[in-house]
């Protein structure tokens, strides 16, 4: 009998060569006034921006602009939203990576709320947001976050005191999510490579959690497979279409899985990480997955051989090996060599370069969050976790 469990909704999604051009239209539907969010740099200087600018100027939308040249904390949210405060615009349209989307969700939201961010953030602030916001289209650049299909936006602030926290209402999933695989095409191998393994973490997390579905699963196994056809392809040929477009699909389920599955310690890790040290957190993710997810399935065999998610890690082992009559304890095994071969060949880096102290392993062991993994990691098998990227 399949168990009770509850499915958040989604928005609606675009995806294919050529979504792009749906931006303009969801803008005008919602109105003659859009703020426009973007990167810094690469979109804003693209053919794809210049032919928006002509769209939207045809369908007779006005916009007003603001550029993400980093993580977004709390504060660049409160200075955005003082300069727009009362402009009455119709939509807010994000295009860019995660933290463009991010931002681009928390400045949609809080131009309805009275009071600074940090108010609202999960473990910050002390009060509930109002679950009101401006419509919201997300426009991905990158592969990696799913923030497209999730009801979170995650603000930073980094050092001794910093915090990387969320924004989280359910009305905070975006309106429209277009996913165009295109606009992925001039991301670097080194940035693919870390959005990959981010969205890669997402889907093994939301598969394994304690706090699945049936149908959370089915997703994540899409976009796991999806991850095993073509991330290393894609970072190797940065234009093969086919490769970008399983990786934003892998992407955008990444996005709905984990708003329904919730994930697991490397995404504890990262998000204690996150806010200490400067590290890039599909970088945190990469390098962290191949060690955690070895000591999950280490004490997963020590504490119940029948356990469901060691039948999980199995399937897992499965996708990535075409071998034929292999038992369960050498596919579980080969999905961890996997992820090690994956961290090597992409080339994603350790933490060793941040000289991270003992006293700072502890406070981040202290902060990190073990909710829905398998099985509960305790203090000195996080330490471990740690100390072999460190």
């Amino acid at each position: 009998m399949i168990e009770l469990f509850c499915f958040k909704s989604i928005p609606q999604i675009i995806f294919g060569a050529t979504a792009q051009k749906e931006i303009s239209r969801k803008a005008a539907h919602y109105g003659s006034r859009t703020l426009l969010v973007t990167g810094a740099k690469s979109f804003v200087a693209s053919d794809a921006f210049n032919q928006l600018v002509v769209d939207l100027d045809q369908l007779q939308v006005t916009y007003l602009s603001e550029s993400i040249n980093q993580e977004p904390s709390p504060q660049m949210i409160d200075d955005i939203v003082t300069r727009h405060k009362g402009k009455q615009f119709h939509s807010v349209v994000a295009i860019g990576g995660g933290s463009v989307l991010d931002a681009g969700k928390a400045i949609s939201a809080m131009l309805k709320e009275d009071l600074p961010v940090i108010n609202y953030l999960e473990g910050v602030g002390s009060q509930q947001p109002s679950g009101r916001k401006i419509p919201f289209i997300a426009v991905p650049t990158t592969s990696g976050t799913g923030s497209e299909t999730t009801s979170n936006a995650v603000l930073s602030v980094v050092g001794t005191r910093g915090f990387k926290k969320s924004l989280r209402h359910d009305s905070y999933i975006p309106d429209v999510a277009i996913v165009d695989p295109e606009l992925t095409r001039n991301c670097p191998p080194s940035l693919t490579a870390s959005c990959g393994m981010d969205c890669f973490t997402q889907l093994v997390e939301a598969y394994l959690s304690t706090n699945s579905s049936p149908l959370t699963d089915s997703l994540a196994l899409q976009g796991i497979t999806a991850i095993a056809r073509s991330l290393l392809t894609v970072v190797k040929e940065g234009t093969n279409l086919e490769a970008r477009s399983d990786l934003a699909y892998a992407a955008m389920l990444s996005g709905i899985v984990l708003a329904n599955a919730g994930l697991g310690t490397v995404h504890g890790f990262a998000s204690a990480i996150g806010g200490i040290i400067p590290a890039a957190h599909g970088n945190i993710c990469g390098t962290l997955m191949e060690p955690c997810n070895h000591l999950t399935l280490l004490r997963l065999r020590q504490e119940n051989i029948e356990h469901p998610a060691l039948t999980k890690y199995t399937e897992l082992g499965k996708i990535f090996s075409g071998a034929a009559g292999k038992s369960d304890a050498w596919l579980q095994d080969h999905f961890i060599n996997i992820l090690g071969e994956y961290t090597e060949n992409l080339k994603i880096p350790d933490l060793s370069t941040f000289n991270i102290s003992d006293e700072t392993i502890q406070k981040i062991v202290s902060e990190t969050a073990n909710k829905y993994n398998p099985i509960e990691l305790g203090e000195n098998d996080l330490k471990t976790i740690l100390r072999a990227r460190c």
